[in-house]
This record gives structure tokens, sequence and C-alpha cells, in this order.
């Protein structure tokens, strides 16, 4: 296992933690199959997946979008569908337990368990129009899955952050409590006591498969590449100003 993923075991159930050197937990792809991994290894009815206390994670690590072209793009994308596809048909529960900031790639990755719990404080979103890009882990589908089109439209389309009380009235997140985790590991005790055959039908059919336009979300996630506006809104990001956009 690698430094930036831990597991340990808890009554019966499974705990991941993604630990990286910042506090905001930007992921890459190598720790989200790291997270796969550790997840399918485990073997567990039910697994809690969790960040730091400052962000479960803030979202991909934008820092090496600089040189991605469309087909490392789109390679990028596919690799991140398939952890998140692997998570959401995972046949015991998984549950995200958020503090802190859950964007973009990161909300993405709390979008393909089964359950989310936050604390007051928390910040949700998918703020990646505000880089001249679209979301590229499934997450406009899984979004629209919870919240419906509208909602989901609205929310990705201004890259605005969902409070931890508008998360829970959308039903994005089940419970807003102070500690996330002591909450996420009680669900998960809970259900790893229920058969596990019939939980991973029921959850088979509640959730179902991915939607045609989980290709289609890859494919224009690459495809954002080839626009000036991609390249300027990296680059604004890491010079810390605002994006000037020119829809080119």
């Amino acid at each position: 296992m690698s430094e930036s993923v831990k597991y340990e075991e808890d009554g019966g159930i499974g705990i991941v933690a993604i630990k990286l050197e910042s506090e905001l937990n930007p992921l890459d792809v190598e720790t989200l199959e790291e997270v796969r991994k550790t997840i399918r290894e485990s073997k567990k009815r039910a697994i809690v997946l969790k960040g730091s206390d400052r962000a479960f994670s803030a979202g991909a690590n934008i820092t090496k979008f600089t040189d991605l072209t469309p087909q490392k793009a789109y390679e990028f994308a596919l690799r991140g569908h398939d952890v998140m596809d692997a998570i959401a048909s995972y046949p015991g529960i998984v549950i995200a337990a958020i503090k802190g900031y859950a964007l973009g790639g990161g909300f993405e990755l709390a979008l393909s368990c089964d359950f989310r719990v936050c604390d007051p404080k928390a910040k949700m979103g998918l703020p990646e129009v505000n880089l001249g890009i679209i979301p590229g882990w499934g997450g406009t589908q899984r979004l629209k899955e919870i919240v419906g089109v509208t909602r989901a439209l609205e929310i990705a389309g201004s890259g605005r952050y969902v409070s931890a009380e508008e998360a829970l009235s959308l039903g994005i997140v089940s419970s807003v409590v102070d500690d996330p985790f002591a909450k996420a590991v009680e669900m998960a005790k809970g259900f790893a006591q229920k058969a596990p055959i019939s939980i991973a039908r029921i959850k088979e059919l509640v959730r179902g498969k991915p939607s045609p336009l989980m290709k289609y979300e890859q494919e224009q996630f690459a495809a954002m590449f080839e626009t000036a506006d991609s390249a300027e809104g990296v680059r604004a990001f890491r010079e810390k100003r605002k994006p000037e956009f020119r829809g080119e």
C-alpha cells in the first residue's frame, strides 16, 4: 500500500484514509487507483472513506493539467471513471466522511460512494467551469441522479460551492454532524450486520448502470484541452488571477 492511502479495520468494517502531503488532498489518478485497490482487497461489507481534517479532497491536482493533450486528457478521464465506477459497483456499502472541502475530482469521488456525511462547515462543488473545462470523472451524471437536471446544471454550470445545509436539503449528504467520521463508522457498522447478498442486490438495483453520457463526458473532457480557454483557466489558477475566457 502506498503512503498516500492508509487502511485499517474497526469491528468488521474497513476504513480507507487518503493522506497526501497537502491537507487539501489534491488527487492524482495513481492515488485514486490505490483507493480502488484498497477497497476491493478489503472485501469488507462496509467501507468508510475519509480525507484530512481540512479536506476530503479539494479536487484533482490542477498543476498537472498544464501538459495534458486531448489524448492524455481522455486517458486521464477514462482511468478516473474506472475508479469511480468500481467504487459505485462495489458490492458492499461505501460511505464518504467529508470534513472541509470536497471539490472537483474530490466531490466526484464522494459522489461515487453510496452515502456522504459531512461536517457543518463542509463545502462541496464542481468548479471545473472556472478553469474552462468540465468535470471528467462522472460528476455531471452522478450529481444529476441525486439532485435532478436543473440543480445539477446550476451547480456545475456556475462552479459555486454548496454548503453543508444545502447539500442536506438536496440529498447530496444524508447527515450533517460535527464528527462525520464517527457517524460514517456508525452507519457502516449497521450496514455490515445486514445480509451481504441482499445489500449487493439492492445496491445494484437502486444505483443501476452508468449512463451512456458517462462515455460522452470522458470524450468532452478530453476535447476541452484543445481549447484556448482551458489553457487560460489553468494558467490563471497557477498565477492566482481571474481568467479571461474568450470562447475559443
